[in-house]
């Protein structure tokens, strides 16, 4: 595992805290600590609609940033305080998911653990639903340790939550049903598509949520199998699964081009 383990130590274009990386300097290493601070600098957006809080339209396109320096630039021009000081929830960077796995990466890279960023499905946010969620995932002694920086959950197991490799490869094997995936609005094999190409992008420290970008997934009906596609991501979700080291994941990736984000793609 060491390769792998140096890999994800180092930081992606997008988990770089670049400009900020002084104010990260002191932190401490611990993962659960890190998530903390996380919890105390964003706000994920259905929060802030069921809290009734209201955001200016600027405050509210934060949604779309990309990256762990973008990120950080928006806390501090809300609030300039110290990142390890809690603001007030009007005052915190609004986003979803996606920002407090990709901030809280970011933070463990700079403290020296490595981590990654997952796209998958949670299971506790809805009775026999499986939610479309952004977590993540660091190394330690004992292995990788699943962790939800957003809800402050931990040591999550396959019970609470699938990446998106493993969600694919569980619907096409007929082990579970693609209707009870999706985010709310969309259910199925849409969902099941965008959180793999995703999953396999942040795998090779690729991060971007969202797949609007992506023209190769725009077939109809959007939920239901399609199969000259479906057999493209057969093969990239075994690929994906087998795949023991960093070279094995990069093939992996670099095997269909269309499935990686654009340099433009904004969080979605």
């Amino acid at each position: 595992m060491d390769d792998i383990a140096r890999f994800y130590r180092q930081p992606s274009p997008t988990s770089e805290t670049g400009r900020h990386w002084d104010r990260v300097l002191g932190f401490p290493a611990d993962p659960e600590a890190l998530s903390a601070i996380v919890r105390g600098l964003l706000i994920h957006n259905h929060t802030a609609e069921v809290q009734g809080l209201r955001f200016s339209a600027e405050r509210m396109s934060h949604k779309e940033t990309v990256g762990a320096d973008a990120i950080l630039d928006n806390v501090i021009g809300i609030d300039p305080a110290p990142l390890d000081r809690e603001r007030p929830v009007e005052q915190r960077m609004f986003g979803f998911c996606y920002h407090f796995a990709l901030l809280h990466c970011a933070l463990l890279r700079a403290t020296g653990t490595p981590a990654r960023i997952r796209c998958g499905f949670a299971s506790y946010f809805a009775a026999q639903r499986w939610i479309d969620h952004w977590v993540v995932e660091y190394w330690d002694d004992f292995g990788w340790t699943l962790t939800d920086p957003q809800t402050g959950r931990s040591n999550l197991t396959g019970d609470d939550f699938q990446d998106g490799v493993t969600a694919w490869n569980l619907c096409r094997d007929g082990a579970s049903q693609p209707a009870v995936y999706g985010n709310g609005e969309l259910w199925g094999w849409d969902e099941l598509r965008g959180s793999l190409i995703n999953d396999v992008a942040a795998l090779n420290k690729v991060e971007v949520s969202g797949w609007y970008w992506c023209d190769r997934l725009q077939v109809e009906p959007l939920d239901q199998p399609h199969d000259e596609l479906d057999k493209s991501l057969d093969v990239l979700a075994r690929l994906a699964a087998a795949a023991d080291s960093v070279e094995k994941l990069g093939n992996c990736f670099d095997l269909y081009p269309e499935f990686q984000p654009p340099a433009g793609a904004v969080a979605r």
